[in-house]
């Protein structure tokens, strides 16, 4: 029997501090390309460390009480559909629809939680209120996404194939939606890109996202990119806010910054909104599609307290990791401090993913603990994705679940993004 060892991290909210003006040093890249193939999905088990898993007073990473993290509050009568691009394993899906579960740490707004009397589960996590939207169909091209999508049951109506194939197809039938959202992929905007823009085969992705938009006709749209997008040379936000305000849309765009809104990670990303001409009128002034709401820091040491060493848990996500070296530098070289916020979770980092722990003189001062880089149930819990999620198929332990990860929109980026959508839409419905 391995001894397990307790820790205690920081659980204290982190004031915000003064704002900066350069973009986090990892810009994530990733999102499904679009070409009508899937990415490469190489065999990354001899990349994963796999412990034996040894009987111990948790299971699956968590403790036995904290099954009671797993009771969702009860969702709303549907009153918006929702169409989904660019899917992916459906973080912003899951913040629309789903049932949103953080640690209490990201929420300073009350009502956000299901019962705010109740006492919160020992782990320190909570339901967010559901919110009133239903998916009606979702869609990318990378069977891992989906997988992981099924696993969780938030796949609905979930179409496997290129987008451009299903708009040129005359016998496919897109369904009616209030709503549409999606990703289009980013990696031709990242700072961690070539930054080929809309020069790109996949940087035009966007075009398809326009010609959906026109052929449906929401009330609303929700597009989301990376921070790289406002920086290029040649201005593409004005394009492809051009090319949505053609097909009839008033468009606006914002920046939100991850780590102000209770996301425990520096992630910066556009949000870009238009809603349909004929209901702009009854919105007041430019900054309607402003999200304000949740200023509050979380450090990722509270997302983490709950969890034991791979070799102690049971949750093959948490057994997982890469054992990729430690180069002298390059990104994922660093340490990720319990009482910071964690670097952008990214999804091409081809095993470097930042460290858990370096030792023997680490920042979190663990020196009886062993160096390794971070778990995918780790990367998940940075991306607010449910502490009781599916990562794997099965008991299969693999690190195959980073890509998809990194790629997501977090869930609580979803979720206050949703919140925003479902109070426009109660502003414009007839």
């Amino acid at each position: 029997m391995t001894k397990m060892v307790v820790r205690r991290f920081p659980t204290g909210r982190v004031a915000l501090p003064q704002h900066v003006d350069h973009p986090p040093p990892d810009e994530g890249v990733g999102r499904s390309t679009g070409d009508g193939e899937s990415a490469a999905e190489e065999d990354e088990d001899d990349a994963t460390v796999v412990a034996e898993s040894h009987t111990s007073m948790r299971i699956g990473g968590r403790r036995r009480d904290d099954d009671d993290a797993r009771q969702p509050s009860l969702p709303p009568e549907p009153r918006y559909r929702v169409l989904s691009l660019f899917s992916g394993m459906g973080g912003m899906d899951v913040g629309f629809a789903e049932q949103v579960v953080v640690h209490r740490n990201s929420v300073c707004e009350p009502h956000y939680i299901a019962d705010a009397d109740a006492p919160t589960t020992p782990q320190g996590f909570v339901h967010l209120r559901r919110l009133p939207f239903t998916i009606v169909f979702q869609n990318d091209i990378l069977p891992a996404a989906k997988r992981l999508s099924d696993l969780n049951q938030w796949s609905h109506n979930y179409v496997l194939r290129d987008i451009r194939a299903l708009l040129d197809d005359d016998g496919f039938t897109f369904p009616a939606a209030d709503v549409m959202t999606g990703g289009f992929p980013c990696q031709d905007f990242s700072h961690a890109g070539r930054r080929r823009g809309l020069d790109s085969h996949r940087g035009t992705l966007y075009q398809s996202y326009v010609a959906l938009v026109d052929r449906i006709r929401p009330l609303l749209f929700v597009a989301e990119n990376v921070h790289g997008l406002l920086t290029m040379p040649g201005d593409p936000i004005r394009q492809i806010m051009a090319d949505f305000a053609v097909v009839g849309y008033d468009v606006r765009h914002q920046l939100v910054k991850c780590e102000e809104h209770g996301i425990p990670q520096t992630r910066w990303r556009v949000i870009i909104m238009g809603v349909r001409a004929d209901k702009r009128d009854r919105l007041h002034g430019d900054d309607w599609h402003r999200i304000d709401e949740n200023r509050v820091r979380c450090p990722i040491g509270p997302y983490f307290q709950h969890l034991c060493e791979p070799d102690e848990s049971d949750d093959p996500a948490q057994q997982a990791y890469s054992k990729a070296a430690r180069l002298p530098k390059g990104q994922g070289q660093k340490e990720v401090g319990l009482d910071e916020l964690a670097p952008t979770m990214r999804a091409e980092h081809h095993g470097n993913i930042e460290f858990r722990r370096l030792t023997p003189a680490g920042k979190n001062q663990e020196p009886h603990l062993p160096e390794r880089r971070l778990t995918v149930r780790e990367a998940a819990l940075i991306q607010t994705f449910p502490p009781h999620c599916q990562l794997t198929e099965s008991k299969k332990r693999s690190c195959r679940a980073y890509k998809p990860i990194g790629n997501a929109v977090p869930p609580l980026l979803g979720y206050l993004v949703g919140r925003k959508v479902a109070a426009i839409l109660e502003r414009i419905r007839d």
